[in-house]
């Protein structure tokens, strides 16, 4: 079964895929709904029930979206720029009103992945596995949450990679 931590950051994912308290408590619920009846028919245990719900979500999300038809997919272009390392943007010290901000502005793709790096401490790699994902992808949409800190936050100071309020 679930602990309570465990279910606290299943609610946590599911709010960085909804962006609403409502939504993603629905969502989580469902997604535990699906995971207890597979749970409860299949004949092979799950190694990591977190991982697997995680993934339950993902997928109920996309799908709740299709139906609505309102998910936002990236354009992924052959010059988008790629971040070289990640450690760029883990210097990045974000304050909760610069968070609040950048919160609004993040399609669901770039609050999943903010989630999983920032929440869960994921490395890129962890996340396009996770994802099943390309690894640059992730580099790339790492990359544009550091650019758009940076566009909310003039203040940066580019010496030491923090931004300061």
């Amino acid at each position: 079964m679930l602990s309570n931590q465990q279910l606290q950051q299943l609610y946590q994912y599911s709010f960085s895929l909804t962006a609403n308290a409502d939504n993603a408590q629905d969502l989580l619920q469902t997604s535990l709904e699906k995971w207890l009846r597979s749970n409860s028919t299949s004949k092979q245990k799950v190694q990591s029930p977190a991982a697997y719900v995680r993934k339950i979500i993902r997928n109920q999300y996309i799908d709740d979206c299709r139906r609505q038809q309102r998910i936002a997919f990236d354009n992924l272009e052959e010059s988008a720029p790629s971040l070289a390392d990640e450690r760029n943007l883990d210097d990045i010290i974000i304050s909760n009103s610069l968070l609040d901000l950048l919160w609004q502005q993040l399609n669901t793709a770039e609050r999943e992945v903010l989630y999983l790096w920032g929440v869960l401490e994921y490395s890129a790699q962890e996340i396009s596995i996770e994802l099943d994902q390309p690894r640059g992808t992730i580099l790339s949409r790492l990359y544009r949450l550091r650019e758009k800190v940076k566009h909310l936050n003039p203040a940066d100071d580019s010496t030491t990679g923090e931004a300061q309020l």
